[in-house]
């Protein structure tokens, strides 16, 4: 037990520490038109690269959840056959999820850009084709592809931490340079003082 003396004092700290974060994969079909208004009989390969994040921020976030909007692109090179020639088309894909977060400190963020708010966002494993296809869309053949990706976002803010604190030395009256430093008292844990 910590006498009158040594009396313990609560502290607030203030940092900076995750408050949220998840991760979810997505899958979207993007569908693309042949070259030159060229009609694609079958596809013969796909690559999907350089995806990234273009932005991210918040969106209705509450004290329970919050709501990342991520948007990003991606390139889509695909081969595909026209009459028996191969033909090449590359095209800039966009996407935009909304990503839910468990708001586990309860605080409050807005949807403008505040101080000590911060969203990192990424994705998480390379994009991929999971299948191509060339379907009929409005009487035009046009290639359709599967994309899947992973998201996964981490919502920075300041938090308040209070941390009971007590002096073993307290300074004398008129010491300036014997200050001790302050010494957690372990009570807050349980821990007995013997």
């Amino acid at each position: 037990m910590m006498d009158k003396e040594n009396a313990g004092r609560m502290r607030t700290i203030i940092t900076t520490a995750v408050c949220g974060n998840a991760s979810d994969v997505y899958q979207t079909t993007i569908h693309i038109t042949g070259n030159e208004n060229a009609d694609p009989s079958r596809v013969l390969g796909c690559t999907i690269t350089n995806a990234k994040i273009v932005d991210s921020k918040f969106e209705n976030s509450n004290i329970e959840n919050i709501n990342v909007r991520v948007n990003g692109q991606f390139e889509i090179h695909i081969w595909y056959e026209v009459n028996g020639d191969t033909k090449i088309s590359k095209n800039i894909a966009k996407f935009s999820e909304l990503i839910q977060v468990e708001n586990i400190e309860g605080i409050s963020f807005i949807e403008e850009k505040c101080f000590n708010q911060l969203i990192i966002a990424k994705i998480n494993k390379k994009s991929i084709s999971l299948g191509t296809s060339v379907v009929n869309i409005s009487g035009v053949p046009t290639l359709a592809i599967q994309v899947e990706y992973e998201l996964g976002v981490e919502v920075v803010g300041e938090v308040r931490l209070k941390v009971l604190t007590y002096l073993d030395n307290p300074p004398r009256e008129g010491d300036e340079t014997d200050i001790p430093e302050p010494v957690f008292s372990g009570e807050e844990y349980g821990e007995d003082d013997d």
